[in-house]
């Protein structure tokens, strides 16, 4: 799985990166300047993606899964969108972000399967 971490301030987009590498390191995780943020989710077609929270519901991207959006205000919140269903975690913790990577790749896990043609008996 693919996740394209572009949240602000670099210091967390890189931590949080680092993170999920270590805790998944089966996944593929690209960092990106949000300003550039447009061309890289073209160009890297990722299934995730990390950005700032704008509190604006525009959806995901075309082909990403889970999009992540970060608040920071006294505490970090997130809204998490996978599969299209948003749920609001204040003061989000390490684990629920990466419960909704693994449900992600379950889900694009189980899409592959239905594409696979059934082999002939």
């Amino acid at each position: 799985m693919r996740i394209l971490v572009a949240n602000t301030p670099r210091m967390y987009r890189e931590s949080l990166a680092l993170s999920i590498q270590k805790h998944r390191p089966d996944f593929e995780v690209l960092i990106a300047d949000p300003k550039d943020l447009d061309g890289h989710v073209e160009r890297l077609s990722p299934d995730a993606l990390v950005r700032d929270d704008d509190g604006i519901e525009t959806g995901a991207p075309d082909g990403v899964v889970c999009w992540v959006g970060i608040i920071i205000n006294n505490h970090l919140n997130a809204r998490i969108s996978v599969d299209g269903r948003i749920s609001e975690i204040h003061d989000v913790s390490l684990e629920e972000f990466l419960a909704a990577l693994d449900e992600t790749e379950e889900l694009i896990s189980a899409d592959a399967g239905k594409a696979e043609p059934s082999p002939e008996v």
